[in-house]
């Protein structure tokens, strides 16, 4: 992982976001970048905030627009792409998403925890997504069930595949691919996915492709894109 492809990464990040009119102040990316000059692959993002106009078909309740907040606790090691190994040692990542519906401010959130312990009352990846986190411990949830499983399996994002996430959930389809068909954009994407999900992808492979016989499967090259829509080429 180079220092300097991250930090311009995240520049031309802040520089789209602003250009779309999602993001009106970057300078949580900004002292992301840093972070970075002073301890390679290690940066906290707080509060990043994404503005979403077009609010997803279904919402309940009601709410005209919703603002998102990405947070991105990360440390990552450098590793040899032919070592597949997981490169993180610390990781918190969490979405808050804030809407107004009648004068009152609405809560939802998501958060990706990575939680390595063997000694959990219950099963769960060491990556996993789960709705909910303590950002909602105070919210009335009405008639609402919220609990922390299931915990559902999802490789690691870093800041700029957090802000994909968003942007791919969140956004119009168009509005998206017009963004991903910026090639700096593109390319920024691609290099994080390249670090984070590539072993962790391979690894989950490799339990029955065993990496000198993956060539004798017969595969479909457009299924893993069906599986997993924002992977780059």
């Amino acid at each position: 992982m180079g220092k300097g492809n991250l930090s311009a990464d995240l520049q031309q990040l802040a520089s789209i976001l602003q250009k779309e009119k999602i993001c009106f102040d970057t300078t949580p990316l900004k002292n992301v970048i840093g972070d970075l000059k002073k301890n390679q692959g290690t940066y906290n993002l707080q509060k990043l905030k994404l503005k979403i106009d077009a609010v997803p078909n279904n919402t309940r309740p009601s709410v005209t627009s919703l603002e998102i907040l990405l947070n991105v606790q990360i440390a990552e090691s450098v590793s040899n792409e032919n070592n597949i190994c997981n490169p993180i040692s610390t990781y918190n990542f969490s979405i808050e998403i804030v809407g107004k519906n009648e004068g009152k401010t609405v809560h939802s959130s998501w958060h990706l925890d990575y939680d390595n312990a063997v000694d959990s009352e219950c099963m769960h990846p060491s990556f996993h997504l789960t709705y909910g986190g303590k950002t909602m411990k105070s919210t009335e949830l009405g008639n609402v069930l919220l609990l922390p499983a299931p915990r559902i399996s999802y490789p690691p994002m870093d800041a700029i595949l957090g802000v994909d996430f968003v942007l791919s959930n969140f956004v119009k389809k168009d509005t998206y691919n017009k963004i991903k068909a910026d090639s700096q954009y593109k390319a920024a994407v691609r290099r994080s996915q390249q670090r984070l999900w590539r072993p962790y992808m391979l690894s989950v492979a490799n339990h029955w492709c065993k990496f000198t016989n993956c060539q004798h499967f017969s595969i479909n090259n457009n299924l893993g894109k069906e599986y997993q829509p924002t992977l780059i080429d």
